[in-house]
């Protein structure tokens, strides 16, 4: 039986805190006993409610002194463990104080055991109802137990309840106390202790996590799950509990420290530390086996659910959280397959500024070519196509030279006709700090391809054409190891199962080795150099540039994205040849900045991607590049000779046993009905049954993560065309539409991705 939603404001955060329910919302109400679970006559049920009570980190460490938010989650098919059907965030919060334990009690009971405090030095018990389904807060106030004050909440070293509401926790001195929380506002404890076997007590001091479902208790201890037998039998006062037994039924669980389950058969595990960190698999089945490792991803929580006493299987209708009524006037997707505007980019454009963001007027630039294949260790001076001054407003343009310098003609033509350059600007400050702007572009000649002039006028869009000048400091000739890379900040967002940046900007300075820089790198010598108006350098100005390859190596960078929601099928077509625009880096001191990008076409001779892939699928592509990281010299006046480090993204290359292509992170997030709420009415349509729709024109989103490279975060976007497309086919029910939304507009124009719901 699915959970009603109706009711629900939809499209609003409504969390509640806690401790504001203490001034005066709770009660103690002398009405029938919520705390009774259908024992006798269970209802099996198809959704369960599940929360995930969320840590906050400080330092990379939980921070036990913060308060945390408790968030609802719905499984929808908690039978087939996550394989099936997504769990999915309600948007329903709640605020929990800092320190408190939080479990579940069934029909949607959620207890808060307060920290202990002066007033109430063992803690204290509230009992709130989950009340989302008719409308309500997620944390409604339901009783406070006045009397549980007295209770030793804070020596158990294990909580949990059972089927008919008891609480039962776990003592110091090996016992299992059982307590029932009453209808008049008092925590009743049983004359007798649990009767419990002498080895689930063995197994129960060692256990991280102890859990009820129906008539089991389970254990994990070791990496090992083991079940336990739990019956009612007859005492003095009425029915207790026994636990005996104990069969194992899942091993190698070590590193899970987080499991639960949604009824009777099912089992999650969550991973707690690593590289697999908020992984969530789940098991099913007798014996139980792995129906999913992906059930979530990214949930760094402590996860318990509203156990059912027993699950039913789904019927196939699309999850919801709510009625959402078909909307008329939202229109069929048609995949458009005229041709983009020709564009013809045969020029080099930009903007310099000041590290404040105004123009850097009268300045020299030069625009130098870039995509000679300089082996590693190799020192090339880089061709010269021109050179100009900035304008009044720091702008320049430079168009292709009829000609072209030796060599470049050919790296053109293997990259697919576009041409990358480095332009730059020197100037310098009255007190002599000498500062430097770099703007990577690419342009294409009006004679190639199309799909190469598609490309190149993209990259404007993504990377744009204004470039600041940084202060050029002297910068450290040793070379980070791949540990001290697995340090910085890039890295450690690429170690993420989930992609939560999406498009919003990366951060203006980065470390290739440790997290965001702090210091401001404009400051030189207790100088602020941001607003400092530059002259150009005297003494004949400066020279060109050489570089010497300082490394190379293969990347896995982010090229495409698909999603397929309920009864849809999603691919990602990425053929044949590059097909997008990589940011480029530029080192000053320490640290790090992204100064325009380079546009790639270099053939692949391969197809990657990837096919039908669904329902509740939604996942990046990412493809292998090899990404050059150079040492740029070039001298001023008559002998001042200065560096820079820069990483550019180059060829398609697959080292020796690699992959063609993998996937990247996950996206389910971005898919099913909040996203569809949320998004404008203007960029939703529908794909009719058994039909599809494509992207094949028109630039793609920018993933901001699309690689780290030399422990540098960079991004990308991909220029869409028949070798390079989003797609999603619709499956034959009829009970709902399939709907799609453009994330930068309608699905007809210019969407960059589109999600599915």
């Amino acid at each position: 039986m699915r959970e009603p939603m109706a009711g629900r404001r939809r499209a609003t955060l409504r969390g509640i805190c806690v401790t504001a329910l203490l001034a005066g919302g709770l009660v103690a109400p002398a009405a029938m006993n919520p705390f009774v679970a259908s024992a006798v006559d269970p209802t099996c049920s198809s959704s369960v409610s599940i929360y995930a009570l969320e840590y906050v980190k400080k330092d990379g460490k939980v921070d036990p002194s913060a308060s945390r938010i408790l968030r609802k989650y719905i499984d929808w098919a908690p039978k087939e463990a996550g394989s099936s059907s997504p769990i999915v965030d309600t948007e329903f919060t709640a605020v929990i104080p800092a320190a408190s334990r939080v479990f579940g009690g069934g029909n949607g009971i959620i207890y808060v055991l307060l920290a202990p405090d002066l007033a109430h030095p063992k803690g204290r018990l509230l009992a709130y109802k989950d009340k989302t389904s008719e409308g309500g807060q997620l944390l409604t106030p339901f009783i406070a137990y006045e009397d549980s004050a007295a209770i030793p909440w804070s020596d158990y070293k294990k909580i949990w309840t059972d089927i008919d509401g008891r609480i039962l926790a776990l003592a110091a001195d090996g016992k299992v106390r059982t307590y029932l929380p009453s209808q008049t506002g008092t925590v009743m404890r049983d004359s007798q202790n649990a009767d419990v076997s002498d080895a689930f007590i063995a197994e129960a001091n060692k256990s991280s996590e102890i859990w009820s479902v129906y008539n089991r208790v389970y254990t994990l201890a070791g990496g090992v799950i083991k079940s336990w037998d739990y019956t009612r039998q007859k005492l003095p006062f009425g029915m207790g509990p026994k636990i005996t037994g104990g069969t194992v039924v899942l091993a190698g669980q070590e590193g899970i420290a987080n499991t639960w389950s949604p009824g009777p058969g099912t089992i999650y595990t969550r991973v707690n530390s690593g590289a697999e960190e908020g992984r969530v698999a789940g098991y099913a089945g007798t014996p139980m086996v792995q129906k999913t490792d992906e059930a979530m991803l990214g949930v760094s929580a402590h996860v318990f659910a509203d156990t059912a006493p027993c699950l039913s299987d789904t019927t196939g209708e699309k999850p919801d959280l709510g009625s959402v009524p078909e909307d008329p006037d939202v229109p069929q997707a048609v995949t458009d397959e005229t041709p983009d505007p020709a564009k013809n980019p045969a020029q080099f454009s930009g903007r310099f500024t000041l590290g404040n963001g105004q123009p850097a007027a009268g300045l020299p630039v030069r625009v130098e070519a870039t995509d000679l294949d300089t082996a590693s260790g190799a020192t090339a001076e880089l061709p010269t196509l021109g050179t100009t001054v900035t304008a009044a407003d720091g702008s320049w343009t430079l168009p292709l030279p009829s000609t072209l310098p030796p060599g470049v003609k050919e790296a053109a033509e293997a990259n697919g006709g576009a041409i990358n350059a480095m332009a730059s600007v020197v100037g310098v400050t009255p007190g002599g700090v000498v500062m430097r702007g770099v703007n990577n572009q690419a342009a294409a000649p009006a004679g190639a391809a199309f799909a190469t002039r598609q490309l190149v006028a993209a990259a404007a869009q993504d990377s744009g054409a204004t470039a600041a000048m940084l202060p050029v400091l002297p910068s450290t000739d040793t070379e980070p190891t791949d540990a001290e890379y697995a340090e910085s900040w890039g890295s450690q967002q690429q170690q993420s199962p989930v992609d939560n940046m999406g498009d919003a900007p990366l951060p203006a300075w980065q470390s290739d080795t440790s997290g965001l820089p702090t210091a401001d790198p404009y400051m030189v010598n207790g100088v602020d150099t941001k607003s400092i108006a530059l002259a150009p350098y005297k003494d004949g100005g400066c020279d060109k540039t050489s570089e010497t390859v300082i490394d190379k190596k293969v990347y896995y960078t982010t090229v495409g994205e698909g999603h397929a929601y309920w009864d849809t099928k999603a691919s990602v077509d990425y053929d044949s040849k590059l097909s997008s625009n990589v940011d480029v880096a530029v080192k000053t001191g320490s640290n790090w900045a992204l100064q325009g990008s380079v546009s790639l076409g270099s053939s692949m001779s391969v197809t990657t991607g990837y096919t039908n892939k669904g329902p509740y699928f939604a996942k990046q592509w990412k493809v292998p590049i090899e990404y050059k990281k150079s040492k740029v010299i070039w001298t001023c006046g008559k002998n001042n000779k200065m560096s820079q480090y820069i990483i550019r993204a180059g060829k398609y290359k697959v080292s020796a046993g690699g992959a063609t292509g993998k996937y990247g992170a996950d996206v389910r997030n971005k898919d099913g009905y909040n996203g569809w709420n949320k998004s404008p009415k203007k960029n939703r349509a529908y794909v009719s049954p058994g039909s599809y729709f494509q992207i094949s024109k028109n630039r793609s989103t920018k993933w901001s993560l699309a690689v780290s490279a030399y422990g540098v975060s960079l991004g990308a976007s991909t220029q869409y065309d028949r070798d390079h497309k989003q797609r999603i086919t619709a499956g034959d029910y009829k009970n709902a539409r399939h709907y799609i939304w453009g994330k930068n507009g309608p699905v007809s124009d210019a969407p960059g991705i589109f999600y599915s719901y």
